[in-house]
């Protein structure tokens, strides 16, 4: 039912899970599971307000050892989530998802430009899962002049109606 390239890569992301909690192999996915498993004890010794913003390359630094591989060192834990918590805390993890809430609010209107403004919500929403987009500078902005120039419309003519109608 679907493509064949994502069943394809859903199974080799299996396949590298498998192989990296059964023998610690060192896979893509083995990485970014190791990524998230260190980012929830930072957030875990910092729950509240975080480490501050900029500490994530410092935090991964610091909880190295001589035997860790140099990959396990990463600027990027790889979650949206993940980041915001780490860096502010559950505040932070509160006010992203409070965000991304208010964003899906915006476009309930059911107009294509609305349809347009929920594709770019939904899709940085799913992606941040595995990524941290909205750090990034070029994905980040990209959001931002997304739901920016999708909800000004939407609220313009949203705003437009009443008065249309008081003009009848």
């Amino acid at each position: 039912m679907s493509s064949p390239y994502l069943r394809q890569r859903v199974s080799a992301a299996v396949e590298e899970a498998r192989a990296y909690g059964a023998h610690n192999v060192n896979t893509p996915v083995g990485l970014r599971l190791e990524y998230w498993k260190r980012s929830l004890a930072f957030i875990a010794e910092a729950p509240v307000i975080g480490h501050g913003t900029g500490t994530i390359p410092m935090l991964f630094r610091s909880n190295a050892t001589p035997d860790t591989i140099p990959a396990l060192i990463t600027t990027n834990p790889h979650s949206q989530i993940l980041a915001t918590a780490t860096e502010l805390g559950l505040v932070g993890a509160v006010a992203l998802l409070a965000m991304w809430m208010a964003h899906f609010a915006l476009f309930r209107a059911g107009t294509p430009v609305a349809w347009l403004g929920l594709l770019v919500v939904t899709y940085n929403v799913v992606s941040s899962l595995f990524n941290s987009h909205l750090f990034d500078f070029g994905q980040g902005w990209l959001y931002v002049f997304g739901v920016g120039v999708t909800g000004g419309t939407v609220l313009r003519v949203k705003d437009a109606e009443p008065k249309a109608q008081e003009k009848l």
